[in-house]
């Protein structure tokens, strides 16, 4: 079975800094969002504890010049800006970047964390952390 591997990317954050996939890959799961509703980046934000035990970062995709860039921080959610959506078109809405770098799932619509947080509990990686780190 091809696994296939994420493809990196280096976006701005809503501060003009740069922030690259590249950093992360390896250190920690990674949901790819593309342009979600004000109310998906909240529930994000109010999950950010339970992201945090799972080692996953939620990477929202954004317009240039959207509001929700400028919202509240978080831990584990990073908000980008990708002018013409072209990162974006290469997850499509939603995929999980597992911490060997393969894609692990597309979704069509915005995932429910409780979800994504279930298919990371099954993986190995992640039951290796849960013996290790008794949570």
């Amino acid at each position: 079975m091809l696994v296939a591997l994420a493809l990196g990317f280096t976006l701005q954050t809503a501060q003009g800094q740069p922030w690259s996939l590249a950093g992360v890959l390896g250190k920690e799961r990674v949901l790819i969002v593309s342009n979600p509703p004000a109310a998906y980046l909240a529930g994000v934000r109010r999950q950010d504890a339970e992201l945090q035990v799972r080692d996953l970062r939620v990477v929202a995709l954004l317009p240039p010049g959207d509001a929700r860039l400028n919202g509240p921080a978080a831990l584990m959610l990073t908000l980008l800006a990708d002018p013409g959506g072209k990162v974006g078109a290469q997850y499509g809405r939603a995929a999980l970047i597992g911490k060997d770098t393969g894609i692990k799932a597309h979704y069509q619509t915005f995932p429910a964390l409780n979800t994504v947080a279930a298919l990371v509990d099954t993986m190995p990686m992640r039951r290796q952390e849960q013996r290790v780190r008794g949570r």
